[in-house]
């Protein structure tokens, strides 16, 4: 599952998304204040806040990689362990 770009007519390219809004903004939430965040513990955060909604991890990694290409996460290495970081400026949770 990846972001689509596509063309207007008049050259200007507009990234799509393919997560629906509910699910990128729970897993947003997951983060609750943190910037980052384990892969692992936001995948449990996020089953907790949806009361066990049935996305498996692989969906739920290929959402986060989806969220990636439009900048409103980004992957990083932490302690040598797989996590993510949220773009505070562009998800600022009011």
């Amino acid at each position: 599952m990846n972001a689509r770009i596509v063309e207007t007519p008049d050259g200007e390219q507009i990234v799509l998304s393919t997560v629906p809004p509910m699910i990128e903004d729970t897993i947003l939430l997951s983060f609750g204040h943190s910037i980052i965040e384990f892969e692992d513990t936001l995948y449990e955060k996020f089953l907790h806040i949806t009361k066990g909604l049935v996305i498996t991890r692989e969906e739920f990694k290929n959402y986060l990689e989806n969220m990636e290409e439009r900048g409103l996460v980004m992957l990083v290495e932490f302690f040598g362990k797989r996590g993510w970081s949220r773009n505070p400026e562009l998800t600022s949770i009011n």
